[in-house]
């Protein structure tokens, strides 16, 4: 993505994707840059992101955007790192020699997602991918960016996110990493249970709107 300046505010703009990112605008500037992305960007979709700042949302519902994320935004340091055992799942981290296993239960799973297995795959030495294999296949599976940032726990219990968590973290502190970030969705009580359990800290939150223009 691209940065582009309107009227003194940056958004970030994929045109291949017909995308448009803006980060923590207040409700004067959203105000004074909407009719411009209106007429500058039709058929784009904008996702409004904020960090620890207060959102303009009754703008933002009043002009028809709807609520994509709010999130926990939760830390995990060494220090912090509660070791609970993994040992008893069979997990793999995923490379190119057994993507074709992950990629078709990704996009199953999450259809509607950005990061389906085809992005993914261009990207995937900033990804690390682990996964449950039970009877030969890919059970549950979650996503780290970057290095530190988890970006998905696709799992229904309880006890396979904290493994593969824990399974993440080791293998992420292990390598000289100093902190793992969870954004965790603030109903997902599930998850922020599993966060807790190995140690991570809540430090903020962050919560998001997307728009159609």
């Amino acid at each position: 993505m691209q940065p582009v300046m309107i009227k003194d505010v940056e958004i970030m703009v994929g045109a291949d994707e017909s995308y448009i990112q803006i980060n923590d605008i207040g409700l004067k500037e959203v105000g004074e840059v909407w009719d411009e992305l209106a007429k500058s960007y039709a058929g784009y979709t904008a996702d409004f992101c904020f960090h620890n700042t207060v959102a303009p949302e009754a703008f933002l519902k009043e002009k028809g955007a709807v609520l994509l994320d709010n999130c926990i935004e939760a830390w995990l340091a060494p220090k912090d790192f509660v070791e609970l055992a993994s040992e008893n799942f069979d997990i793999r981290e995923i490379n190119q020699d057994n993507f074709s296993a992950f990629a078709p239960i990704h996009d199953e799973k999450n259809p509607d997602m950005y990061w389906n297995s085809e992005r993914i795959f261009k990207g995937l030495p900033v990804w690390d991918i682990f996964a449950i294999f039970s009877d030969g296949a890919i059970s549950d599976y979650m996503l780290l960016r970057n290095g530190w940032d988890i970006y998905c726990v696709q799992a229904e219990s309880l006890e396979n996110k904290i493994a593969l968590m824990a399974s993440c973290a080791k293998k992420t502190f292990g390598k000289g990493n100093k902190e793992i970030l969870f954004m965790v969705d603030r109903d997902n009580h599930l998850e922020l249970g599993a966060a807790l359990h190995l140690g991570f800290r809540r430090k903020g939150y962050y919560i998001s709107y997307r728009m159609k223009f």
